[in-house]
Parts: structure tokens; sequence; C-alpha cells
């Protein structure tokens, strides 16, 4: 399976990604889609990737609905996918984008996420772990929660990758 390099433009480095303190130890899966902003188009990874350019936020991959892998910010990068977040008891760490990857999956909660998808989620998941001592794969559900709504640190709590995603479907070594 081939990972497609997309890498984001260094002129916007400072807004879309940042040097990296600690090391990588945890995946957070992501879901997006275009559906608000282009409603003829949701699924295009080109309009998605323009919607978190635009939102200034970015992900390390992105996973098309046929599947394919898009590399955007480097690993060894900090990318801006996870927010305010802190990881469940008893980790309770925060400031999650400082030690993750994160890998964002076009779908949204209305509709399943596909065989292609869940297949190179795997492939990447596999690959991310022979170079990294990966402890923990969550949701951004998992760490950007309605407690931290209820503490004054988040506006919203996030839902995704959501009630559709299968968590049985993915690699646990």
């Amino acid at each position: 399976m081939k990972i497609t390099q997309y890498f984001l433009d260094e002129k916007y480095a400072k807004i879309l990604f940042g040097e990296r303190n600690s090391e990588i130890d945890t995946v957070i899966i992501h879901a997006m889609s275009a559906i608000n902003v282009y409603p003829k188009n949701p699924f295009s990874v080109e309009k998605c990737i323009k919607i978190l350019v635009d939102c200034e936020v970015s992900s390390h991959y992105v996973i098309g609905r046929s599947g394919k892998i898009y590399y955007l910010v480097r690993e060894e990068k900090k990318a801006w996918h996870a927010g305010v977040s802190r990881m469940p008891p008893p980790d309770r760490r925060e400031g999650v984008n400082d030690f993750s990857i994160g890998i964002e999956l076009i779908g949204n909660e209305e509709i399943l996420f596909k065989d292609e998808q869940y297949s190179s989620l795997n492939f990447l998941l596999n690959d991310i772990k022979k170079r990294r001592d990966i402890k923990n794969v969550l949701g951004h559900q998992h760490v950007a929660t309605q407690k931290l709504v209820e503490e004054g640190l988040r506006k919203d709590a996030k839902w995704d990758p959501g009630k559709q995603f299968d968590w049985n479907r993915i690699v646990k070594n």
C-alpha cells in the first residue's frame, strides 16, 4: 500500500504545525467531511484538506473514502489535530497534540466507514507501530470530552470518529 506525500505548505508552518517536545506514544483517530462547506462534494479529500488549512488545524494523515492515504504533516512535527485535550484516566496527560499522531478518516456520523479505509488505517497503524512505541489508539471523542467543556476548557466536545466507527476492525497490537 502506498502513502501519498501531500505535505502542507511550509509557509503555513506556524499555524498548521509546530515543534514536538515529547515522544510519540499515541494515535488519535478523527473523522471529517466537507458537508457543511461543500455539500455537493462532501467527501473530497482536497476539499477536506482545504477546510483544515482554512481553519488553521492539521493532521498528520488523511485517509480518503477510497482508502488512499495522504501524508500531510511530518510525524516529527506536532500537528494541531486534538485541540484542548486530555487523555482518559488513569493517564490524564493534557495537550495530546504533543505526543500523538493524528489520522483523519473522510466520513461522518451518518455513514459507515468503508472497508478500504479500515484496511488503510490498519496498514498505517502497523507502519507507525514499526517506528514508534505506540501505547494508545484512541478517538478524538476520547480526548476532547464533555468534561473539558464543563471545566470551561473547550467550547464543544468532539464526536469523532463516532458511533459508526467499528473499533473491533482495527489492529490491537
